[in-house]
């Protein structure tokens, strides 16, 4: 991600975050509450170490510790957010981590599961983010991450988009918008195996295109 565009995306999160100092505990990977994939689409998670990219208030990784974690490294671009997190959730097994995920992937550890609902990964340019994660991840990692598909007719790679913040104020993000055959070509192409691809059936996450991938890092790879 040019450094331009993870300073866009550091303001407005944090703008947004400061007008919204907590967040629902309900964890889905859904852009609107449908029947789908819980926590188990991260597999057995007892003993390891996980990262997500884009983690919030810090809610779904915190969650993480009734599972058996044993490191669990949560990134965010907004200050407020990685405050919040720090604040809320103090426990040995968690970390917070402030920066732009892009850079800041390669001084991860080794690990087991990395994932991003709607965060971080969709917001980075996926041929930077993706091959920087594939040598953090062990072989037989796991990256699980939602986010919604490029719509029909639109064009496919980097998109300024703006998010609503309140009555009449909309604010500049820039996200990557593929298709779902575009995203199953992308991490392949960076050394991935398609593990998983869920594509909700009710009418609105269909129309906004939610999507979820599992995809593994192959043990020689």
């Amino acid at each position: 991600m040019p450094h331009s565009d993870a300073t866009i995306n550091a303001r407005t999160w944090d703008q947004i975050a400061s007008t919204m100092r907590t967040e629902a505990d309900a964890v889905s990977w859904l852009f609107r509450t449908a029947p789908g994939p819980g926590l188990e689409i991260l597999g057995d998670l007892d003993g390891t170490t996980v990262a997500e990219l884009g983690c919030g208030h810090g809610t779904r990784l915190a969650r993480l510790t009734q599972l058996g974690i044993h490191r669990g490294i949560g990134i965010d671009v907004s200050p407020t957010r990685i405050h919040t997190a720090m604040t809320k959730h103090q426990d040995d097994r968690l970390e917070w981590w402030l920066g732009d995920a892009c850079t800041i992937t390669a001084r991860l550890p080794e690990l087991d599961v990395a994932y991003s609902m709607f965060g971080a990964l969709w917001f980075a340019d996926p041929h930077q983010i993706l091959p920087a994660l594939h040598t953090r991840l062990r072989p037989g990692g796991r990256l699980v991450f939602s986010c919604l598909a490029r719509q029909p007719g639109t064009p496919e790679g980097r998109r300024a988009h703006l998010v609503r913040n309140g009555p009449g104020r909309q604010l500049l993000t820039v996200r990557w918008m593929y298709s779902i055959d575009g995203w199953v070509r992308i991490l392949t192409d960076h050394g991935y195996r398609i593990d998983h691809v869920h594509q909700p059936n009710d009418k609105i996450n269909r129309h906004w295109g939610s999507a979820i991938f599992r995809a593994i890092r192959p043990a020689g790879r």
